[in-house]
């Protein structure tokens, strides 16, 4: 997932320089940052309620979900 992250100019420059006084990589340490936090909350994504259904075998139904080849059959 990509992300974009808004800092004042101030705590900007120092994130950088600390980046650089360590041999960080920002993208790194802000990920590793994330992750350590949502461990320290000891927060677990809930799953979704509605799970996406797996479309099944596309070949039997028609965009409409209705049976395809077909007219009366006698």
């Amino acid at each position: 997932m990509k992300m974009s992250v808004l800092l004042s100019d101030r705590d900007g420059e120092r994130f950088c320089a600390y980046c650089a006084e360590k041999g960080y990589k920002k993208s790194t340490l802000i990920a590793r940052l994330v992750r350590e936090h949502l461990d320290r909350e000891a927060f677990a994504a809930q799953p979704p309620l509605f799970p996406v259904a797996v479309r099944g075998d596309q070949s039997r139904t028609g965009a409409r979900g209705t049976k395809r080849g077909g007219g009366a059959r006698g």
